[in-house]
């Protein structure tokens, strides 16, 4: 019995859950909530003044400004400007075309393979069709409250009706009951709207006389209330009109799938429809599940909170994801970066307060929030994979494109900066993307919603950048791509050709050159073992002329010396017989006398002897005579005959006896010679001779 009672209550929970479900839904749908995104000239850098919108059916955004034309990608602005950088006020597209209407010309536009806009201007008048211009088209049933405001521009789907006035954007159902009155008091930074482009069902742009709005109706996360109005969330609870919540601020209560904000009420009116929040879980995640693994990045969450079908929210910085213990098994429901809809969660809890199965009220830096994980489940089916827009490096030349269509892209060695920019396009309600670029990181860089990625002066080598993008549910899709650095002209595969080249010719050189220094070598060897040949053979023939020249010198010696022994004796001879004739007087005959007397004068004066003398002298002297005539021509016989005895180094007594002379002659001599020879009274007279 007590079964079937659990079971009737949990059937009844069942139905009333599904109730309020399907009330929600119900309201949801009568009057959706919207959430505006504003883009200012901070965010896309051009004129404030906005003419014209077009989404284009490959996800990108084109707007007319007084800059030229702007390009949004889902994630970067991109700028282009015609060569006069005209103002820009209408635009068209047709195919992969588009078409303008500027301040002076109008022209087309068409990306090149580097996917830049170029602009060509065109004389001709471009046909109205070209451009949307909802000004033209006959207005459809509105409320007397809009016809006040003077509507201008028109638009419509299916579901919402937009009407634009100087007071801003009006948004009413098929049949014309307002739901939204968008304007500066609220939402938009600009009342005054020049065009406005549905891209779907739920989202719509406006080109804004001050910057552009994205306005999303019925999103998956919008803000219920401020957080400067309302404060920080403690409880929430709910019946079938209204929403109640408990703040640091008191207690406030709104009307469900209003436009109205929170009022203040009594503790008392509030409280009795306010849940008791489960405690937050202080215990590790991966002790929750049965597959840790499965919860990857959120094994460290720092919040965990418990919700009813043994699911858990776990939050980790500003992103949440929901899993599910069920049949041993750890599910992911779905996640959210809170990054995607330019909102914060709060950095203390509590954040997340649940109201049914598929909505939660969370607390948020920028107010309460609602979120819709239904919605949130379904955003996948939307999915888009990320692409490059554009890709371009700088270097010392200035700045490259290069087609961002490919695999792989080639950069040069001394490149300074490549720029890539990721594109999710407007389609997707997700935009955050994450990188990865093997072999310089190891980890995932945080999401962001930025399109351009940059890197600077990356060494040689070929990385793998790897970008994933972010989605609510699965895998996040992932592209990749190859970005090879070509190394230095020094480290190519032809700079290593030129040094096996070069190390060849080195290696020739050096081979020819110790060829070259070896036979060098050899013939210097050669040459000096010649020269050593030619030196023993001058150095025997000077010693042989030494030998011969001391020989000769001897000889000299010799001669000279019995020279000078047979002028002594034959001196010796007549001194005796003058002697002997005095002492016997005419005793002795005179007969006799004279002739011994004539006999040995002419022994003392024999020509022979001094020619034989002056041979071996010039023999031994070299020549010595000969010199001394030609430097002194007026020496006479007998002054070269004392410079020779001289040269010999005799002494007086010697030369007087060679000479047959007296000692004073020799003197005498000797004082001429000097004078002839230009002497002075310091110079030895013998030095001179024997250095001449």
């Amino acid at each position: 019995m007590k079964q079937h009672h659990i079971y009737l209550i949990l059937f009844i929970f069942w139905l009333a859950g599904s109730s309020i479900s399907q009330l929600w839904a119900k309201k949801t749908f009568k009057n959706p909530y919207v959430l505006v995104q504003n883009y200012t000239i901070n965010d896309y850098h051009a004129s404030c003044q906005n003419w014209d919108v077009y989404v284009s059916e490959h996800g990108a955004l084109y707007v007319a400004n007084n800059s030229g034309l702007l390009e949004f990608d889902g994630n970067t602005w991109h700028l282009y400007q015609t060569d006069d950088q005209e103002s820009l006020f209408q635009i068209g597209m047709r195919n992969d075309t588009l078409f303008s209407r500027g301040e002076r010309t109008n022209g087309f536009w068409r990306y090149n393979k580097e996917m830049i806009m170029k602009y060509t201007p065109v004389s001709e008048t471009l046909p109205d069709s070209i451009f949307r211009d909802f000004r033209m088209l006959a207005p459809f049933s509105i409320p007397e409250e809009i016809e006040k405001a003077k509507p201008q521009l028109y638009a419509g789907t299916s579901v919402y009706k937009f009407v634009t006035t100087d007071e801003g954007l009006f948004i009413t159902d098929s049949i014309g009951n307002l739901l939204h009155h968008l304007s500066m008091n609220n939402s938009l930074q600009d009342n005054i709207i020049h065009d406005i482009c549905v891209q779907d069902v739920d989202q719509i742009w406006l080109a804004l006389d001050n910057g552009i709005a994205q306005v999303n109706i019925n999103p998956p996360v919008s803000r219920l209330g401020k957080r400067s109005q309302i404060g920080k969330l403690e409880q929430v609870g709910s019946d079938e009109d209204y929403l109640y919540i408990k703040t640091n601020l008191g207690y406030f209560r709104k009307e469900l799938g209003t436009q109205y904000s929170f009022t203040s009420i009594p503790q008392e009116e509030a409280e009795k429809y306010l849940r008791k929040q489960p405690d937050i879980i202080t215990q590790p995640a991966e002790n929750l599940f049965y597959e840790p693994a499965s919860i990857g990045y959120f094994n460290k969450a720092k919040y965990i909170y418990p919700v009813p079908e043994n699911m858990y929210w776990l939050v980790k910085g500003n992103e949440a994801a929901l899993f599910q213990n069920e049949f041993n098994t750890t599910t992911q429901k779905c996640r959210i970066l809170f990054d995607n809809y330019q909102m914060n969660l709060t950095t203390r809890s509590p954040h997340f307060f649940l109201l049914n199965d598929s909505m939660y009220v969370v607390s948020a830096m920028q107010g309460a929030l609602l979120v819709d994980i239904r919605q949130i489940m379904t955003q996948n089916m939307q999915l888009t994979m990320p692409t490059f827009h554009s890709i371009r490096y700088s270097d010392s030349q200035g700045m490259h494109y290069l087609v961002p269509d490919t695999s792989m892209i080639t950069l040069p060695h001394r490149f300074q900066e490549v720029n890539l920019f990721v594109s999710t396009t407007v389609f997707t309600p997700n935009h955050q993307f994450s990188y990865l670029l093997e072999g310089i990181s190891t980890d995932w860089s945080e999401w962001q919603k930025e399109g351009k990625i940059s890197f600077s002066q990356l060494p040689e080598g070929t990385y793998t950048l790897r970008i994933r993008k972010y989605v609510t549910k699965g895998t996040f899709p992932e592209i990749t791509l190859q970005i090879k650095v070509l190394p230095a002209w020094y480290n190519t595969i032809w700079a290593y050709c030129i040094y096996v080249i070069l190390l060849w010719i080195i290696i020739q050189s050096v081979l020819h050159y110790q060829l070259r220094r070896l036979k060098r070598e050899e013939q210097a060897q050669k040459i000096r073992e010649e020269e050593l040949e030619q030196q023993r053979v001058e150095q025997m023939k000077n010693q042989m002329l030494e030998t011969e020249l001391q020989n000769k010198n001897n000889e000299l010696t010799l001669q000279t010396s019995a020279l000078v022994r047979r002028n002594k004796a034959i001196q010796a001879f007549l001194d005796e017989l003058n002697q002997q004739k005095e002492t016997l007087g005419d005793r002795y005959p005179n007969k006799l006398y004279n002739k011994l007397r004539t006999l040995m004068e002419e022994a003392l004066n024999d020509q022979e002897d001094w020619l034989l003398f002056d041979s071996y002298f010039n023999s031994a002297h070299q020549n010595f005579i000969n010199r001394l005539q030609q430097k002194y021509p007026d020496l006479t016989p007998g002054d070269l005959r004392i410079c020779c005895l001289l040269r010999m180094n005799l002494s007086t007594k010697e030369i007087a006896s060679l000479l047959n002379i007296s000692v004073r002659a020799v003197e005498l001599r000797r004082y001429r010679l000097r004078k002839r020879l230009e002497l002075n009274n310091d110079t030895n007279l013998v030095d001179f001779l024997l250095k001449l």
